[in-house]
């Protein structure tokens, strides 16, 4: 899913659920930040020098990222499951993403019960993208290839393109039975499950939520047409006096100034080239940048926090889920 459902629709449901706008903004920022912090960083704080690992990178040869990046973030595997496979070769995996899968479930709801927004918001993500990315796997291999004859790398959905992460795409997938996919129903379904895990944390019920499903689908339809994301998010801004999303926000706050090399529209790229063309640009090695007095106190220090958090915690669920099979 891209800033449309991790940002705007997740604070849409939290408000919605009872969170205060701030609360609910920070919430939503952690999510959707998750998808913006590519690159590594090396903070320095006077007293100490702080690593901030990536939650996005798109070095999937490299079987840490695999692991500690794609898979605990974003492709998050089921384990094992014995229903009836949605592929047209009836074929299984531990590795394949299902949505509302028992390991999602398990790291949305051990994040919960630390009361941290920052940590929820990162798990929302991960819990969000079991929907967005059924049907594949973190890893470069031939179950995620939708066309036999396209030889070029197929980790995650990449073969599918942005399709899969998109509110009002209608798309094809020919692996499955059903090859056609219309990705707003699996979104609203998952929106619906978002409701009902906050409401649930905020002690109150959900009987509204025909309602707020309602009402969510009618603000992502006013977007049906629109090109660009800002224009499609309009309706979230104006209705929940939002504010719109900005990447650069929690570093600026946080950090002295500094320059990226290679910023992420050049990123963009980049995406399929091999590790050496990485480390030419610098992508792979960390990124030294100074902190503002007062870090420790700032979404981004509670963020990193809450990420090494999220990470170790999916580690645990991927090694059960997999057998431990990288």
């Amino acid at each position: 899913m891209n800033v449309e459902f991790h940002y705007y629709s997740t604070a849409f449901l939290a408000v919605k659920a009872g969170f205060s706008l701030d609360e609910a903004t920070t919430l939503a920022y952690a999510g959707q930040y998750v998808d913006d912090h590519y690159r590594p960083l090396e903070i320095q704080t006077g007293a100490a020098t702080l690593f901030s690992a990536p939650t996005q990178n798109f070095s999937f040869w490299d079987p840490s990222t695999i692991f500690d990046v794609l898979a605990s973030f974003h492709f998050l595997p089921g384990g094992q499951f014995t229903g009836p496979s949605p592929r047209a070769d009836g074929r299984h995996s531990v590795w394949d993403v299902r949505p509302d899968s028992a390991p999602a479930k398990a790291l949305l709801i051990g994040a919960l019960r630390t009361g941290s927004l920052h940590r929820i918001g990162l798990a929302l993500h991960t819990y969000s993208d079991t929907w967005a990315h059924q049907n594949f796997t973190a890893r470069n291999e031939e179950w995620n290839r939708l066309d036999p004859s396209n030889r070029l790398p197929s980790p995650g959905h990449a073969q599918a393109g942005w399709a899969p992460d998109l509110w009002l795409a209608e798309w094809s997938d020919p692996r499955l039975k059903e090859p056609s996919v219309v990705n707003f129903g699996r979104f609203a379904a998952c929106a619906r499950k978002l409701y009902r895990y906050l409401c649930t944390f905020r002690g109150r019920g959900f009987g509204d939520e025909a309602d707020v499903a309602a009402e969510l689908a009618a603000l992502v339809s006013a977007g049906r047409g629109r090109e660009s994301v800002e224009d499609r998010a309009i309706e979230f801004i104006l209705t929940l006096n939002l504010e719109p999303y900005d990447k650069k926000l929690w570093t600026r706050r946080a950090l002295e100034p500094f320059e990226d090399p290679l910023p992420w529209p050049a990123l963009e790229r980049w995406k399929k080239v091999g590790e050496h063309l990485l480390d030419r640009t610098g992508l792979s090695r960390p990124l030294a940048v100074r902190a503002k007095p007062g870090f420790e106190t700032t979404d981004l220090a509670a963020w990193m926090r809450a990420a090494d958090e999220h990470r170790a915690a999916a580690r645990e669920l991927i090694k059960e889920a997999t057998g431990g099979h990288r």
